[in-house]
């Protein structure tokens, strides 16, 4: 006998969906995280760290994650922006798209 209160994949039909897949970084994307990442931990090595992948400006956000950290965007061709936390990456890359760079000297 059938149960008809299963779902897809034998999951009761009442059970929430599963959260989406993450995206997985491409070869590239996953260079640009590194360098990145490398970056954010000359200024906060303990930081936990995310990212956003952002394929259509091919680049990457390198995240500190909690109060006070910031982010970096990172161009394909590994130059970068760094913005405090009070600043999103909504209102961070409009200034990367229009050329706005943090010398990677700066990163000390």
């Amino acid at each position: 006998m059938r149960d008809e209160s299963a779902g897809s994949a034998g999951r009761p039909a009442d059970a929430s969906p599963l959260p989406p897949t993450p995206p997985v970084p491409t070869p590239e994307q996953r260079l640009l995280l590194e360098f990145g990442e490398e970056l954010s931990r000359r200024i906060a090595p303990h930081a936990r760290i995310a990212h956003v992948l952002l394929p259509e400006d091919d680049a990457v956000a390198v995240v500190q994650q909690g109060r006070g950290g910031g982010s970096i965007l990172v161009a394909a061709d590994r130059s970068v922006y760094f913005f405090g936390s009070a600043l999103g990456i909504s209102a961070a890359l409009p200034e990367f798209r229009a050329g706005a760079r943090t010398p990677v000297e700066r990163f000390a």
